[in-house]
Order: structure tokens, then C-alpha cells, then sequence
């Protein structure tokens, strides 16, 4: 997003504010809904990172600046009204004040896509930590070779 669309938001149909929907740019999980006044996108779009408008708090935040789960950009688009914006994100860290991915249902992740995202990061820790108990860090170990092996031998057994 450039600066100059920042011009194009219209903040003063929600009284100053902009609803912003944030979602994981790589699973496309939505992770939350917060508020963005004027200063808040131009703060994001400066620096990288999501910056919000707390309505209950009257003041902007960023995201993570307490707890280090921040949310970098990828991308910002805004809806066709231009009173809405879609922030495209790669979080560190959970995404609700909870300590959930998500600050919808019940922390488990999104159906659909989420669970396609959830799946792929539960693999790439067993990469990463290879635990000894793990059948698939064992998997991961044999190469792409056996793995390739065994998703056909799982692919038949339908």
C-alpha cells in the first residue's frame, strides 16, 4: 500500500476509524478485526508492522509491543468502499491477547485452509525439533525419496 491510497480511505464514516481484517498471508487464516485511525496505517505502512486504534484504551498500539507477537505486513488492500482494509500479515507469535493463532473459535484454527496451515507448521516443527518419538521427523529423515514413497502407499489405501 502507498501512501498516496492512504489518501483514498474513507475514515469518517466510522467516525475516524477503519475496521481492519487481519489475516495470515501465507494459510490465509483470519487471525483478528481491529480499528485503524489515520496515524495507525501510516504507522504501518512506515514501519512494517501492524498498528492499530484501541477504542476501548483511545490510543493506538502496536501489535505485539507487549508481548513480541508482532505481525509483520505482506500486504495492505483496501475494499471497494475504501472504508475497510485487508491486512495481509506474517505473525510471530499468536494473534489474540488469549495466546490463540486466532481470536476466532476456539484457538484450533480455521477449517478449510486453516487446517491446511496448522498441518503445515506442525510438520515444519517436527522438521525443525525432530523428536525422537515422531514417525514423521523419522519420515522427514528418509528424504524425499521416502517420502515420496509413502504418500503413495498412503494414496492407494483409500
Amino acid at each position: 500500500m502507498t501512501m498516496p491510497l492512504v489518501d483514498t480511505l474513507d475514515f469518517e464514516k466510522g467516525g475516524g476509524l477503519v475496521p481492519a481484517i487481519v489475516q495470515d498471508a501465507r494459510t490465509l487464516e483470519t487471525l483478528m478485526l481491529a480499528y485503524m485511525d489515520r496515524a495507525a496505517v501510516d504507522e504501518t505502512v512506515k514501519s512494517g508492522e501492524a498498528t492499530f486504534y484501541s477504542r476501548s484504551r483511545g490510543g493506538r498500539w502496536r501489535k505485539g509491543e507487549t508481548s513480541g507477537n508482532r505481525l509483520k505486513i505482506v500486504s495492505i488492500a483496501a475494499d471497494c468502499d475504501n472504508d475497510a482494509l485487508l491486512l495481509q500479515v506474517d505473525p510471530v507469535g499468536p494473534a489474540c491477547h488469549r495466546g490463540t493463532r486466532s481470536c476466532f473459535g476456539d484457538g484450533e484454527g480455521a477449517l478449510g485452509v486453516g487446517r491446511l496451515g496448522a498441518l503445515e507448521r506442525t510438520i515444519e516443527r517436527r522438521a525443525k525439533d525432530a523428536p525422537a518419538e515422531s514417525w514423521t521427523a523419522k519420515l522427514i529423515a528418509g528424504g524425499v525419496k521416502r517420502i515420496a514413497q509413502k504418500v503413495g502407499e498412503e494414496g492407494v489405501e483409500c
